[in-house]
């Protein structure tokens, strides 16, 4: 019994390493609209796309529609922009932030578990 525990515990383990540290998720070219890079985002267990790529120097509207109950999830930050919006269940939240120059913006949720970014070409 004890090694049929244990067991489950190293997986579980494993498990937590691999969502939260090593897994990386999909990643998308924003469509550019009328001179606005757009993007959908889906937060439910994470954020779906994860990476974002996008063109330096041009506005970029990340819509933000949490899809779940969490209280991890009630809250998107920006810290390199210096954003941080209150995420309603089943609503959509659209933030816009233009990247100036290359490099890996990341965005969060309140308690900085669930991970993006946004990578600026």
């Amino acid at each position: 019994m004890n090694l049929l525990v244990n067991s489950l515990g190293i997986v579980f383990i494993v498990w937590v390493v691999w969502y939260f540290w090593l897994w990386k998720g999909e990643s998308v070219q924003a469509t550019n609209q009328s001179g606005v890079q757009e993007i959908d985002i889906t937060v439910q267990g994470g954020y779906r796309p994860a990476e974002i790529v996008v063109q330096v120097g041009q506005r970029v509207r990340l819509n933000f529609t949490r899809r779940e109950s969490s209280a991890c999830s009630e809250e998107i930050v920006l810290p390199d922009f210096g954003l941080r919006s209150h995420l309603p269940q089943n609503q959509t939240v659209t933030l816009e932030v233009t990247p100036g120059q290359p490099g890996e913006y990341e965005f969060v949720c309140g308690m900085n578990m669930l991970k993006g970014k946004l990578i600026a070409r």
